[in-house]
């Protein structure tokens, strides 16, 4: 799977992302243009675990005092 080449000057917006671990170190860093984003997000989701599915409403309540 590829990206397309990054062009300046285009119209279309080029889009910067940064991951970092939890002291603040950069582990990657990925620049594609915009319309390349959906599968760089797909990449990023497989590569780090992450799912769809929303917080339970347990974690909701926690805040429920500051409303």
């Amino acid at each position: 799977m590829s990206f397309k080449k990054i062009r300046y000057n285009t119209g279309e917006e080029i889009v910067e992302t940064k991951i970092r671990d939890s002291s603040g170190a950069e582990i990657e860093k990925w620049m594609v243009m915009l319309s390349d984003y959906i599968r760089l997000s797909e990449i990023i989701k497989k590569k780090f675990g992450l799912s769809k599915s929303k917080p339970s409403k347990s974690n909701d309540r926690d805040l429920d005092w500051a409303i």
